[in-house]
């Protein structure tokens, strides 16, 4: 190409030309540089715009390098690589990429190659839909009554589109499919993975171990079913009374099995299900959220899977007359293999995961997985241009985050680099691999960063300033001073109701209480530790609420022997206070109401000191400014206890007082300071100096020491808050876990099992009212072991911690349980209700109702072999077969008379119908086959 004309540098545009074309067109010659760039990273640069067009997104973005690296992963804007290509197509220049570092995958070039079941799919409708794989490679879209029924040996995928237009998507393989059936499957997921620009969260799931992820798409629990949807006829003709194990917890699993004495567990629940009558088997422990759960899994069988007949037995292994004659239908077939048992909730240990996290860039483990970062993690760690996995052990998910700005091939090869890197460690094939887009994180996810926040930009717009529309609204955060969003019930501080109130204090001795005058309450001493109970009456209500104040300077021993203590007074108020545990430096904004918005706390290693007369120094400073509180503390002599953010009182007993301002001090701190001479030195109440930052004299520093470099601010570690999460603890004889509960309501509690609700800066500790006396000594160890493995890493004394009692829940509890009522709570009361009304239920069933389906009456009957011809005759409906059948024929080819057939559930009525060959079996075609082309044949 010629160089333009009239400038003094010359323009050059390389070009890269296929061979295939005319050679006759001149090279352009190769600008001299230091670096060799190639041909396809010419192509690809863009031309150079003002700062002004950049996107927003990106100009804002912290990890925003340059607009021409990295494009967002978006479902609105395409990958680098796919631009480049599209760019080209849109010129009409056929360039050959020979790049060897280039690996440009080929696209379907029409919807021929396009599978038929995903035609109609769109991210435009909301909703679930599960697809299963039959045959070889065909997929047919289950109907709405299966949707949660999955056979052990087949593989599904399922697809949830929510209201924001996000997809979920995931590719569940049961425990006994082949593997021609895994690899398509798989295909198939990351071929709907592309067809929905790619899901937020896209996960390999497999039987019995599926993520919180997947099994929150089933609110109703997954049941298992044996063998294949198509078998042969010998195979699935061999059917007796199936027990169904009910495991779980929020989500449960019902697993198929024989029915066998060696299935029943005194903490489960299980389902025989038979003709006319279904029996729900609840164990002597089981709690009682499951004893619900387990009932409603036996109704759901009975409508979808039995058309609403049969009737539903209750069996509790209390009641020893029903006990036994349930055992007495069981036989000792211990068929169960210990692979198909079901993991218990609880089961694993974050004690002992090890977890790492590992940036992802390519398929080898050894070279593109480098470790990135050791617990604690820290979001900032998450580059939004980069892929990192990360590892939390053998019997946890494997999670793969992909930032927004990372390249397409990221997205498309996190599961199959998850997989190797699972092969590499040796871990179980079972375990769920689950790619998770940038603000798309679950709470599995994000429970182990420490400082996490929340982005929420889809529902909250953050502003950096005030204005008028945002003036009354509160912090978001409560480090940024600058984060202001939309306040929500989340995040409002805790409070308690105002009334009449009534204080008691006491000072803790060893085992003994002593009771503090009326004259000394708010006056602490950091190596001991208090209790003060504050009553509160509105009305005819009275709230009482525990107080449990440990110094800094306490013995661990000491705090343990506190708790105990206190525990055992509420128990002598028959457990109606709230017991709230404050550490020293961290009292809420209550508490310093309740001590009459005043602390002062001595310092015990000075008081016990010879010199303690000598001379005395206090640190006076707001502790809360809107209610104007204040903090006294007693502080070593010393320059280093000085700071530039509060006021100090210098006391010598045979000289004046002197007072100190720092720089940052606020004028409520220093009129304080002014009022604690006349407690601290009476005599010195008028006769006292003033020293500002910055002014002090030799005789001032000759009194306190050479002078120090000292801090300018207080600097307390406070953490955010952040979603409520609920968990139960689940105590065995030697061993403590604990169990997550996502989208909790009132109901997951029960009255017999202690909860957590963890909202990271907070935890409340729910005691149900039916706890037996072990296990409620048992509740502090609880906590201590929930915080001491917490995967966050948070130290003890940063959470606040609050000791409930059922009935007698705060409004800062309640708050985060919709629709909260008196009698919502799992319980005895809950579960005889339930037991109620299945008998009501079984009243209105008519077991003696005649099945079998008459339609056949009256249909011109052929042969079994007629009927297997692709050609049927014109009055034989292809889905209906059967109907054309005699009795003979019927019992012949399904091994089963009409009456006794259609007492089967109606899994196996179409799984009998499938492998005869009596059901449909046309390979679905293509209905775009015939009319539509190839875009590259319509362009020729």
């Amino acid at each position: 190409m010629k160089a333009c004309q009239g400038n003094k540098a010359a323009i050059y545009i390389p070009i890269y030309i296929n061979p295939s074309h005319d050679s006759s067109i001149l090279k352009c010659a190769r600008p001299r540089s230091r670096a060799r760039r190639s041909d396809l990273d010419r192509l690809c640069d863009s031309p150079p715009r003002a700062p002004s067009a950049l996107p927003d997104r990106l100009v804002k973005s912290p990890t925003f390098i340059s607009e021409k690296t990295y494009k967002p992963y978006s479902s609105k804007r395409p990958s680098t690589s796919r631009t480049y290509l599209s760019s080209l197509s849109n010129n009409h220049v056929d360039i050959d990429v020979r790049d060897p570092g280039v690996k440009v995958k080929q696209e379907k070039s029409s919807l021929m190659d396009q599978e038929p079941a995903f035609v109609d799919v769109t991210k435009d409708v909301p909703g679930l839909t599960v697809w299963r794989l039959e045959g070889k490679s065909r997929l047919i879209q289950t109907e709405e009554r299966d949707i949660g029924f999955f056979h052990e040996g087949a593989t599904y995928i399922a697809l949830q589109i929510n209201e924001d237009g996000d997809a979920s998507l995931h590719y569940w393989i049961g425990a006994f499919a082949n593997e021609d059936h895994k690899t398509v499957i798989e295909e198939k997921a990351h071929e709907l993975d592309r067809i929905v620009t790619h899901a937020a969260i896209f996960s390999r799931e497999s039987q019995y171990h599926e993520s919180s992820c997947f099994m929150r798409l089933f609110p109703d629990g997954i049941v298992y079913i044996e063998s294949k949807p198509k078998t042969t006829v010998s195979r699935a003709s061999v059917y007796a009374k199936r027990m169904y194990r009910i495991t779980g917890r929020k989500y449960i699993r019902a697993a198929c099995s024989e029915p066998s004495l060696e299935v029943l567990d005194s903490e489960a629940a299980c389902i025989l299900d038979g003709f006319p009558r279904m029996y729900v088997w609840i164990g002597r422990h089981c709690n009682y959220a499951l004893r619900n759960k387990a009932i409603h899994v036996a109704k759901r069988i009975r409508n979808l899977q039995r058309e609403g007949i049969s009737h539903i037995i209750v069996v509790d292994e209390k009641d020893d007359v029903m006990n036994e004659a349930f055992k007495k239908k069981l036989h000792n077939n211990t068929q169960f293999s210990e692979q198909t048992q079901c993991c218990r909730p609880g089961d694993v240990d974050p004690e002992n995961a090890d977890r790492r996290m590992h940036r992802v860039s390519g398929d080898h483990v050894m070279y593109n997985m480098p470790e990135a970062a050791k617990p604690p993690f820290y979001q900032r760690y998450l580059v939004q241009r980069d892929c990192y996995l990360m590892d939390r052990g053998a019997r946890l998910p494997l999670y793969v985050w992909v930032g927004s700005q990372a390249h397409e091939n990221e997205i498309l090869y996190a599961i199959k680099r998850g997989k190797t890197f699972c092969q590499h460690k040796q871990y179980p094939e079972v375990i769920p691999i689950c790619r998770i887009a940038d603000d798309s994180e679950p709470n599995d996810f994000k429970k182990n960063f420490y400082d996490w926040r929340e982005k929420d930009t889809k529902h909250r717009q953050l502003k950096k300033l005030y204005s008028i529309g945002n003036i009354e609204r509160a912090l978001f955060s409560r480090r940024d001073q600058r984060t202001v969003a939309k306040k929500n019930e989340l995040w409002s501080s805790d409070t308690l109701p105002d009334g009449e109130d009534e204080t008691e204090i006491w000072k803790i001795d060893g085992d003994k209480m002593i009771k503090m005058d009326n004259d000394q309450h708010g006056i602490f001493n950091n190596g001991n530790s208090y209790i003060v109970l504050h009553r509160i009456r509105t009305g005819s209500f009275t709230q009482q609420v525990l107080y449990y104040w440990l110094g800094s300077k306490l013995e661990n021993d000491n705090q343990d022997s506190v708790l105990d203590l206190v525990l055992s007074m509420n128990k002598t108020l028959n457990n109606q206070c709230i017991v709230i545990r404050v550490f020293d430096g961290r009292e809420p904004p209550h508490l310093m109401s309740v001590l009459g918005n005043c602390l002062i706390i001595y310092d015990k290693e000075l008081e016990d000191s010879p010199d303690v007369e000598s001379s005395r120094m206090f640190c006076i400073r707001e502790h809360d400014p809107e209610n104007c509180s204040m903090r006294v503390q007693q502080v070593p002599v010393t320059p280093s206890s000085l700071n530039s953010s509060a006021a100090f009182v210098f006391h010598i007993p045979s000289q004046e007082c002197l007072l100190w301002y720092g720089q940052k001090s606020r004028g409520s701190e220093r009129e304080y300071a002014k009022q604690m001479i006349g407690y601290i030195s009476p005599l010195s109440k008028f006769d006292y100096s003033i020293i500002t930052e910055g002014k002090e004299s030799k005789y001032f520093w000759n009194l306190i020491g050479q002078k120090q470099k000292y801090p300018l601010d207080f600097h307390i570690e406070i953490l955010d808050r952040r979603l409520p999460r609920l968990i139960v603890c689940c105590l065995n004889k030697d061993h403590i876990s604990f169990n997550s509960i996502e989208n909790f309501q009132q109901e997951d509690l029960c009255e017999n099992e202690i909860f957590l609700l963890d909202l990271y800066d907070q935890i409340y500790v729910w005691t149900g009212s039916k706890v037996v006396e072990s296990m409620q000594r048992q509740t502090p160890v609880c906590l201590k072991r929930y915080i001491a493995t917490d995967p966050a890493g948070r130290a003890d004394e940063t959470i606040s911690v609050w000791f409930l009692t059922q009935n007698n829940e705060p409004d800062s509890f309640t708050k985060f349980f919709p629709y909260w009522t008196s009698d919502g709570i799992s319980g005895e009361k809950s579960y005889e209700l339930s037991r109620k009304l299945i008998r009501q239920e079984n009243m209105k069933v008519d077991i003696d109702k005649e099945m079998v389906d008459r339609t056949y009456f009256g249909r011109t009957k052929y042969s079994y072999k007629d009927l297997l011809k692709r050609e049927l005759p014109e009055d034989v409906d292809p889905q209906h077969k059967e109907h054309n059948l005699s009795e003979k024929q019927f019992k012949e080819a399904v091994k089963y008379p009409r009456d006794q057939f259609y007492r089967l559930p109606l899994w196996k009525q179409e799984q009998l119908f499938k492998s005869a060959r009596l059901g449909h079996t046309g390979a679905s075609e293509n209905p775009y086959r015939l009319r539509i082309e190839s875009p590259e044949n319509h362009n020729q």
